[in-house]
């Protein structure tokens, strides 16, 4: 895969959303020795929200050409999917917290910060051709 065609914020994001789905995967919380892993509860939302923003980088970095959207549609439904999960992880963490939710909301919040300079660095490109 030619990675020269994402930019350093769809890096930050493609890497942070990968995170996010296989957290889901690991145990959310540990009590006694006894785990629960994401997956059997809102790390299912998770993973969904996951594999849609997925699916929004994919149709903005021209992955998947069939499907056309709105550069910053796509971007906008990216930063609310993240906000989610960030906002779902930070809602579950408690005392007896485990791997898979660390992860989940460090990769939240790093896919934020992902799509909020993809944004930024998008609407500077729209002011400098608009100024040309």
């Amino acid at each position: 895969m030619d990675l020269s065609r994402f930019s350093t914020p769809q890096l930050v994001s493609g890497i942070a959303i990968i995170v996010v789905a296989l957290a889901a995967f690991l145990p959310w919380v540990s009590v006694f020795g006894f785990s629960v892993s994401g997956i059997r509860g809102d790390g299912l939302i998770t993973l969904i929200l996951a594999v849609l923003g997925a699916l929004s980088l994919a149709t903005r970095t021209g992955l998947l050409d069939q499907v056309k959207i709105p550069e910053k549609a796509g971007l906008v439904a990216s930063l609310v999917f993240a906000g989610l999960v960030t906002l779902t992880a930070f809602l579950d963490m408690n005392g007896a917290a485990a791997i898979g939710l660390y992860l989940t909301l460090f990769g939240g919040i790093a896919w934020v910060v992902g799509a909020v300079l993809e944004l930024k660095s998008t609407q500077q490109e729209s002011v400098a051709q608009s100024e040309s």
